[in-house]
């Protein structure tokens, strides 16, 4: 099973996330020249495709501006919901599906609520900070283009 999740593709050039790896976007074109050295690779990306690939987010920031309050509110929900679902499967292997999913987030539906209940706001706590050191390193990245841009003018 791949790990691999498209953000883009055509015949040439392949644009994906690790499904783990929030942390970098990967490009992958076939038939284009490139540099490399040492710490160093510079691949030049045909108009057309970068064309495809700037209408695409680069990646999901929506828990960043998130209070605690809201955190927590959320997963509550949602843990209520993951054992109301695990209480009304039907059958052990319906309950089986529903106790493994969301549980790289929550745990198992299983588990005590309350176990849940932390596991999930700790996750969306460390989802937050990792959203919003992205969200400050693309608004350094701006400001310093800005700044760049002005110069040039």
């Amino acid at each position: 099973m791949s790990t691999k999740a498209t953000v883009a593709h055509g015949s040439n050039f392949h644009l994906y996330k690790e499904v783990c790896d929030e942390n970098f976007i990967y490009l992958s074109l076939e038939g284009v020249s490139f540099e490399a050295s040492y710490n160093r690779v510079m691949v030049p990306i045909p108009v057309h495709i970068w064309e495809v690939i700037r209408q695409y987010p680069g990646t999901d920031l929506s828990w960043s501006d998130h209070t605690d309050e809201e955190i927590e509110s959320y997963v509550e929900q949602e843990v209520n919901k993951r054992i109301m679902a695990y209480q009304q499967a039907e059958n052990d292997q319906h309950r089986g599906l529903i106790a493994l999913s969301g549980s790289l987030v929550y745990g198992s539906a299983d588990s005590p609520r309350q176990e849940q209940l932390e596991q999930g706001v700790a996750y969306f706590k460390r989802l937050r900070e990792h959203q919003q050191q992205i969200k400050q390193a693309i608004e350094l990245l701006e400001k310093t283009n800005k700044k760049q841009n002005l110069r040039r003018s």
